[in-house]
């Protein structure tokens, strides 16, 4: 058999805190089924999970959260010296309102460019950013972000801000491209999805976005839960898909396991039944499917049906900055 190896790995390391309460969320938005509970992994189990990704052949990058606010975590600070002093690097992404300058130093201090740091911030104005993400102010995460690019010289992590538009901030799309692609490494864009995993109505520019293939996410991006259960991916916000438990099997058990094989294979052939979490999704195909790729004097532009990611170029020897 030969080994198949995750690109990036969402681990919930502690599941359950946010200080906001986006109606689009998942966990905790207006259609959430139930209110998602705080959930802990140990430090114990964090490391040997950490432990384990180390050792592998091809190492991926550590998400460390799923549907939470990963500075909410007491214990991040050293899940990422941990593993950091093991080469490992981070995709973090974050709203922003817990993290202070002791917070920022730290990362700048621990985490190199092969790194990210995204802040979710949906809008253009305090109005808006109250309509789609809640009662906190917009300019001070700005503030935020712009301290990190500016005491980060060509130390610390990559810097990234996510839009992702819907009927309250739409009119905001284009005028928040322009606002920060010269001003932070990477832009990303995309569409809210609805509770079902499906792109608006107003929004559809094709009747059908996927064909007979698998989800390009699950062919790439594992997500464990704080008690090692992998689900399907982070959109399965309370563990309604099962696919194994990395504390017990192994993660790389899991990931080349039966039961991914299976889900990828009814995905192929189209064979989804109603009953399937997946069933009618089109995150994956939408929002993760990056097909066309331009490259300009200043940036990488990714864009897949609709999705896209502005990646500015770095001047000096870090080079291009990549997804």
């Amino acid at each position: 058999m030969v080994m198949q190896y995750p690109r990036k790995i969402q681990i919930g390391f502690q599941e359950g805190t946010c200080p906001l309460r986006c109606r689009k969320c998942p966990g905790f938005g207006e259609h959430a089924k139930k209110m998602k509970e705080i959930q802990r992994m140990s430090l114990e189990q964090s490391k040997a999970l950490i432990d384990e990704i180390a050792q592998m052949e091809t190492i991926p990058v550590i998400q460390p959260h799923l549907i939470t606010e990963p500075f909410a975590n007491r214990d991040l600070r050293e899940i990422i010296m941990y593993s950091c002093d093991k080469g490992i690097s981070f995709s973090i992404i974050t709203n922003g309102i817990l993290l202070e300058a002791e917070w920022m130093e730290f990362l700048i201090e621990s985490l190199e460019r092969n790194s990210t740091i995204s802040f979710s911030l949906d809008a253009v104005t305090q109005e808006t950013y109250e309509k789609v993400r809640g009662n906190y102010s917009l300019v001070e995460i700005e503030e935020k972000i712009d301290f990190l690019m500016q005491v980060r010289g060509k130390r610390g992590p990559r810097i990234g801000v996510n839009f992702v538009y819907e009927k309250d901030n739409y009119a905001e799309k284009d005028i928040f491209l322009e606002r920060w692609k010269n001003r932070v490494d990477v832009v990303h864009i995309g569409v809210c999805l609805d509770e079902k995993g499906r792109i608006p109505e107003v929004y559809r520019k094709k009747e059908v976005i996927k064909g007979k293939d698998a989800c390009p996410f699950l062919n790439e991006v594992m997500a464990i839960d704080s008690d090692g259960g992998v689900r399907v991916c982070s959109r399965d916000a309370f563990g309604d898909t099962y696919l194994g438990n990395a504390f017990n099997e192994g993660i790389l058990s899991v990931w080349n396991g039966e039961k991914r094989k299976q889900l990828l294979e009814k995905q192929r052939q189209d064979l989804l039944q109603c009953s399937d979490f997946c069933k009618d999704c089109e995150w994956g195909y939408s929002l993760y499917r990056f097909e066309n790729e331009t490259e300009t004097d200043e940036f990488v532009i990714k864009r897949a049906d609709y999705a896209m990611y502005y990646n500015r170029k770095e001047k000096g020897s870090f080079g291009s900055i990549s997804m």
